[in-house]
């Protein structure tokens, strides 16, 4: 991770969607106690250490604080068990900030096909990406329509949430005359959906969360719905770490 866009895109989402002061100093503890492990996977730290780091009496306030990471995607967490302290996992907010990004976040793979069109559009018009039409707007439209019916029946989606779903579901091909096409393919609509309907069970049905989740699919290799429920089935012990 780099530490300064971290923070900086930490403090764009803060100024956007706030959490509680403790969650964010507890983010920042997580954050620092990461930079001096040199940013491994995962890590370990006893609930008493971070409890100090905060400056809190109560363990409540540090679970509740935790949760509030654990609900917006900023972290995963794994308790320990007596004598172990809990595994931690921090997200990318830097990720979360950029979504046309998360397809390929983490994979060392810097020729995956179609890495070089994941550029991001400073203005963020998905109107202007080549092979743009009215019907590729009108698809995502309703794919965004569907999926908020379906996982988030109470959110009515906006044009944020459009420009979102479009980055996790477009595929670009450029043809030897210089044209390009811009499509949709049913996998990754249902990826997408997979993504929504893991969110929901956790009752975090929001951007954070779901970035967070496709930064795992990326980091698995997984690509479809298929590849998704495949690697539930062999999980290890500690579920999705």
């Amino acid at each position: 991770m780099n530490y300064l866009r971290e923070i900086n895109a930490f403090e764009k989402q803060m100024r956007r969607q706030p959490l509680s002061t403790t969650a964010q100093l507890l983010w920042y503890k997580l954050m620092q106690f990461a930079n001096g492990l040199y940013w491994p996977g995962q890590f370990q730290i006893d609930n008493a250490r971070l409890i100090d780091l905060l400056n809190v009496k109560s363990k409540n306030t540090l679970i509740a604080a935790r949760k509030e990471l654990e609900d917006q995607g900023y972290l995963e967490f794994l308790p320990g068990v007596k004598g172990k302290p809990s595994f931690y996992r921090l997200k990318s907010a830097a990720a979360m900030e950029a979504p046309e990004q998360i397809a390929f976040f983490g994979m060392e793979d810097a020729q995956a096909p179609d890495a070089f069109l994941t550029a991001i559009r400073e203005d963020g018009d998905i109107t202007r990406y080549f092979g743009w039409t009215d019907a590729a707007g009108q698809e995502v439209r309703e794919t965004t329509l569907a999926l908020f019916k379906e996982f988030a029946p109470e959110i009515t989606p906006t044009p944020e949430d459009q420009r979102r779903v479009f980055y996790l579901i477009k595929h670009q091909e450029q043809h030897e005359d210089g044209s390009w096409t811009l499509t949709f393919p049913e996998e990754a609509k249902e990826l997408l959906a997979h993504a929504f309907d893991i969110a929901r069970a956790r009752h975090a049905v929001n951007w954070n969360y779901i970035n967070g989740i496709y930064t795992n699919f990326a980091a698995r290799g997984i690509k479809t719905r298929e590849d998704a429920l495949a690697y539930e089935e062999t999980r290890n012990p500690y579920g999705h770490f």
